[in-house]
């Protein structure tokens, strides 16, 4: 139902953007999950908590069978948060003119 002639070239900026920020963190964080050597159940489940949200978490440890790395799960999604709100603001203090 969409009309894509209605999109402008800027819009499109904006998705290669974000698709970059995200798949670009995605492969950091497999990266130093390797690195680290950091189990597969445990990397999933952090990656779904800090791209989506924390409430994916369970949904994902069921389809994974591993009950386990919920709360793990849950900790570093709303770690993320709140990391990210206070990086926010001091990017936007830090940016003022």
């Amino acid at each position: 139902m969409a009309k894509f002639e209605n999109l402008d070239i800027s819009s499109l900026y904006l998705f290669y953007y974000i698709l970059f920020a995200i798949v670009g963190t995605m492969l950091l964080h497999i990266l130093f999950s390797a690195i680290f050597k950091v189990d597969t159940d445990t990397t999933i489940i952090c990656s779904t908590s800090l791209i989506c949200s924390p409430p994916f978490v369970p949904v994902v440890a069921g389809a994974l069978k591993n009950k386990d790395i919920i709360l793990p799960g849950l900790t570093v999604g709303i770690v993320g948060y709140a990391v990210g709100n206070y990086l926010g603001v001091l990017l936007a203090m830090f940016l003022q003119p």
